[in-house]
């Protein structure tokens, strides 16, 4: 689950322009090193229609793709691009199996290193190839004030001669599509076509305003989330083919299955990663993470704490009297004497403007009481390495409120479920594996234990 006041670092939006280029093919892969951040970048060079050779840059972290590319120099062992627009550049010395050189902009010279690009399937092993041994069918439903969210019902069998279970998926925090594809992943895929390798149906559907639903994601809320994922169980339900339903959220989907059981009474709640604690804890727990990784520490830190936390309790306060007033930053740094950088005042302050009735119901948010109240049998997952819903707390939360449920708490495993290293958010796209194959077995193992 990403925080709205997340402390941003070193942003690059580029907007380049073309020119000719004869040494280079293919797609070049390099990561910009930022303090203690990691930014990848993809360098693609091909020929066009006419033969003329062409060259644009993607951003996978940033999900920009295809910005084009002004070459001012290239010959055999060397290439020089420019970004006049932005004070951008890149230069570098080219070998067969790599180009070494430096990226420069406002400034600072970073080294980047490319080096030829694999291919998708090599990159995402798990993302499921054709032919597929079952059928899936693109289908919609209709939610609140009419809107029809589109998605994709995957059946185990070409022809369904007895019942299945089905598992109704709730992407994570942000404009999602079905597949929750990020950074090239598309764990929901992934898992999609494993269950019904296995025997288990699924339904996994667009984000209101992503991909092809419609309405508007910016204007909705928590509560939005939660009548779509209501409105997509019951569509389900009214299906004759299944014999017991369930849902399967991922971070802010595990949470929305929470807050949603009441209504909905599935058969089996699944929650990768879903936070359960009270929203404005896990906020304030990924903030306090990138002051830390930013190195600010002591007193700064601390002064930093202490304004968000102030900041989310007047928000929050806000929200649940039904209103949304300005907040004046500035004044609480003075009543409290504040000594906060600049560079998170600054972050706070822009956060702060661009308020909507999503944060401010997520600030709001306690799934506490949704959790003492679950009948259903429930599977909680969390990596032991997620730096974004925190694993200890959470899955607490789920053995102390929740009568019949499974705690799997997994080593090595990240907020995304993925083997990894640091566990940090700039690993999941260096990352080959979308999902761990363990997690994967255990999802699969709980569903048949509970038809």
């Amino acid at each position: 689950m990403k925080s709205r006041f997340a402390l941003s670092i070193l942003t690059i939006f580029l907007s380049l322009f073309s020119s000719n280029i004869h040494a280079l093919s293919g797609k070049w892969r390099g990561e910009l090193r930022i303090m203690q951040q990691t930014l990848p970048l993809v360098f693609n060079f091909n020929e066009n229609d006419n033969g003329i050779q062409e060259a644009t840059l993607d951003s996978p972290l940033q999900n920009v793709k295809g910005l084009p590319l002004e070459i001012l120099f290239v010959s055999a062992d060397s290439i020089n691009l420019e970004c006049k627009r932005i004070g951008a550049a890149f230069s570098g010395v080219i070998s067969d199996d790599s180009i070494i050189g430096k990226f420069s902009q406002r400034g600072f010279q970073i080294p980047l290193t490319l080096t030829p690009e694999l291919s998708l399937e090599e990159r995402r092993p798990q993302t499921p190839q054709p032919p597929f041994p079952y059928i899936e069918k693109d289908t919609f439903f209709i939610s609140e004030n009419g809107i029809r969210l589109y998605g994709t019902l995957t059946l185990p069998h070409p022809e369904m001669s007895s019942l299945v279970p089905v598992v109704v998926m709730a992407t994570g925090s942000g404009p999602q599509n079905r597949d929750e594809e990020i950074f090239e992943h598309r764990p929901f895929a992934v898992i999609a076509d494993y269950l019904a390798r296995n025997g288990i149906a699924s339904f996994r559907y667009d984000d209101r305003g992503t991909a092809a639903s419609e309405g508007d994601y910016s204007a909705a809320s928590i509560k939005s989330f939660q009548t779509d994922l209501e409105n997509a169980f019951q569509f389900v339900k009214s299906f004759p083919n299944f014999s017991k339903a369930g849902i399967l959220g991922h971070s802010e989907g595990g949470t929305l299955a929470v807050i949603s059981e009441g209504n909905l009474k599935p058969d089996f709640i699944i929650s990768l990663a879903g936070m359960v604690t009270p929203a404005k804890n896990t906020l304030i727990e990924q903030n306090i993470h990138h002051l830390d990784r930013l190195g600010i520490t002591g007193e700064q830190k601390d002064a930093s704490v202490r304004l968000i936390n102030t900041l989310f309790s007047m928000i929050s306060e806000q929200y649940k009297a039904g209103k949304r007033e300005p907040i004046d930053v500035d004044m609480i740094c003075r009543e409290y004497s504040q000594d906060i950088p600049a560079s998170v005042l600054e972050s706070v302050k822009r956060n702060n403007s661009s308020r909507n009735d999503y944060f401010d119901s997520l600030v709001s948010l306690d799934p506490t009481d949704n959790l003492k109240k679950i009948d259903c049998p429930v599977l909680a997952i969390n990596g032991r390495k997620d730096v974004q819903v925190n694993p200890d707390t959470n899955l607490k939360a789920f053995a102390d409120y929740v009568k019949n449920v499974e705690v799997r708490p997994m080593e090595g495993l990240n907020h995304l479920l993925q083997h990894c290293s640091s566990g940090e958010i700039s690993e999941y796209g260096a990352i080959n594996e979308t999902i761990s194959p363990e997690v994967l077995e255990m999802i699969v193992g709980f569903i048949k234990d509970k038809n």
